[in-house]
């Protein structure tokens, strides 16, 4: 009965750790405010993903943050959220570093990171980051 019952609790053991391993920590909020975000860029909705980001929007290194929403709604979206990101974002899902982090990040590509933070109790599309800069 030893020689059984040793193996099979290594097994479980070893399925518990593996199952927890490639998951991602999730958060509510994060999962109510990725799903609205996500939807906004979808529709181009520029209106909505503008009241959803923070402002100053911090941009990648040597490009200039983008203000106001006025900015951001005239000429930054379309910079910041071509077929490629959209594309990217309709899949994505948001990585944390804990599950009780006040930021998170989605990677699109091998460089490009957005970044959304909680400001004021709430999570708002805060920075735009490449890795490669």
């Amino acid at each position: 009965m030893k020689q059984f019952m040793r193996p099979t609790l290594v097994l479980l053991c070893l399925c518990l750790s593996l199952n927890t391993f490639g998951q991602n920590k999730t958060n509510p909020a994060v999962t109510a405010f990725w799903s609205n975000f996500q939807a906004a860029v979808a529709k181009d909705d520029k209106a909505t993903v503008a009241a959803l980001t923070k402002f100053p929007l911090h941009m990648p290194y040597g490009v200039p943050s983008i203000k106001t929403k006025a900015q951001f709604t005239s000429s930054g979206y379309k910079k910041i959220f071509d077929a490629e990101t959209k594309k990217c974002f309709a899949n994505a899902k948001p990585e944390l570093a804990s599950a009780k982090s006040k930021r998170f990040s989605i990677s699109c590509g091998e460089a490009m990171l957005y970044w959304f933070e909680l400001v004021n109790g709430a999570y708002k599309f805060a920075a735009v980051d490449n890795v490669n800069e």
